[in-house]
């Protein structure tokens, strides 16, 4: 009886004690999904590393810790835990997607292709079947690279800006050599509703899985409701390469952008952008952008100018949030000596925060600053010119559906000078449609 009485206490405990490390095991994968949905990655991969001797092998762990993995970058390690999971779940969508994507991170697109086709098959929710479809295109284009593939949208969008010109909020200025001078319309401060539509074309010929040339072009053009404000279209030309080599991404390419003013042509803006990056961390990248481009003006030549600009950046994500940071330097250099007046040297700052809300709502904050000092005395005023450049910006967007969004932008930005006719300070709003094919 003694006997039989010491089994049932053990077993009672030995019940009680597995009760306990089942309602903790429960509770740290709780914990792991938790972190998962909040997209904190560093500290989801680093719970789903101390759980793994206990929990490998359960189908749950096996899934949120291939989660984990892939959004920490050990795509290899995510690929066997999914493996494992679904062996043992094999009638389970979510994880035969998430190892589908895995595999086609990983370039191997035919077992991409095989999970994807299984689910193709099954009764999905829309946004999953959406996401199985975007794969299978992108499996068909990257399978086929000799033909390429294009990315295109178009946009229509109205607002008010408070001073498209650019203009000073002043009817005079004085200039040393001839006193008091009336301004022009077009260079003073005007309030105009506007409208606008705009157009890019996107071409991409993958060479690998890393590799790719890329050529694009676009097209804005806008309408002003007041006279005094000129309609300009701004058109863009790029073609570019880039590729991976030993961790960095290498990427270079040739612009060309011209402005035309009324239907005239106005500047044209020309050169060469190269960029290199380097992840540091796992969320972490840290790059370097260098520009040489030509300034040329169809009548007023003399303001034609060299321009070169140096940008180091770091950009990070944190949660759904995703930063950049941004450290500028460049300088001007003007064709003509009688126009050195015109050179000058500056550096700024940057930032860029954007949030992705929900599923559908993604949201952006931009802020810049730039100061510019000049070389030489303007002969007009008799000063050395010296700017201070500000502007801040705030974007929303939602997506209406895979290929239509709408999107809404608020901007402000501030020139500060010492010559008066170089102040002046904007605001402008916008909302708009875009409708990408």
């Amino acid at each position: 009886m003694k006997c039989m009485h010491f089994r049932s206490w053990a077993l009672c405990w030995l019940t009680f004690f597995s009760s306990l490390a089942l309602a903790s095991s429960s509770a740290s994968l709780d914990q792991l999904e938790a972190l998962i949905r909040q997209q904190e990655h560093p500290a989801a991969w680093q719970l789903a590393q101390q759980l793994q001797s206990e929990q490998e092998g359960d189908p749950r762990f096996d899934y949120l810790f291939g989660l984990a993995a892939r959004s920490s970058g050990h795509v290899h390690q995510a690929v066997f835990a999914l493996e494992r999971a679904l062996s043992s779940q094999p009638q389970s969508s979510d994880i035969r997607l998430a190892l589908a994507v895995s595999y086609f991170d990983l370039g191997n697109l035919p077992a991409a292709e095989r999970e994807l086709k299984q689910l193709e098959k099954a009764a999905l929710p829309e946004r999953a079947a959406t996401l199985v479809q975007t794969y299978l295109q992108r499996i068909k284009k990257l399978s086929n690279p000799e033909h390429g593939y294009w990315q295109n949208w178009l946009q229509l969008g109205a607002g008010s800006d408070s001073n498209p010109n650019s203009g000073v909020d002043e009817d005079f200025f004085f200039i040393p050599l001839l006193g008091q001078v009336r301004l022009f319309e077009q260079s003073q401060e005007r309030d105009s509703s506007f409208y606008e539509m705009q157009a890019q074309l996107n071409f991409t010929l993958p060479q690998d899985q890393h590799s790719a040339f890329y050529l694009s072009a676009g097209a804005l053009h806008s309408e002003y409701s007041e006279d005094v404000v000129f309609s300009r279209t701004y058109a863009s030309a790029v073609a570019g390469y880039q590729t991976r080599w030993r961790g960095y991404q290498l990427a270079g390419e040739l612009f060309y952008r011209p402005i035309q003013l009324d239907g005239s042509s106005y500047l044209d803006y020309q050169g060469l952008k190269t960029t290199v990056s380097y992840p540091l961390w796992e969320s972490f990248e840290l790059g370097l952008d260098l520009t040489y481009a030509r300034q040329s003006y169809a009548e007023l030549t003399t303001l034609d100018k060299k321009q070169l600009l140096a940008e180091g950046w770091l950009s990070t994500r944190t949660g759904r949030a995703e930063h950049k940071f941004q450290l500028r330097w460049g300088m001007d250099d003007s064709d003509q000596t009688r126009t050195d007046f015109n050179n000058r040297d500056y550096y700024g700052l940057g930032y860029r925060w954007q949030l992705l809300l929900d599923q559908r709502w993604t949201s952006s904050v931009s802020l810049d600053y730039l100061n510019g000092a000049y070389d030489e005395l303007h002969p007009l005023f008799r000063l050395v010119r010296d700017d201070s450049y500000y502007r801040a910006e705030l974007e929303l967007s939602y997506s209406l559906s895979p290929q239509w969004r709408a999107l809404a932008a608020v901007s402000h930005l501030r020139n500060n000078s010492n010559i008066t006719i170089y102040q002046y300070q904007r605001t402008r709003g916008w909302i708009g449609v875009r409708y990408a094919f």
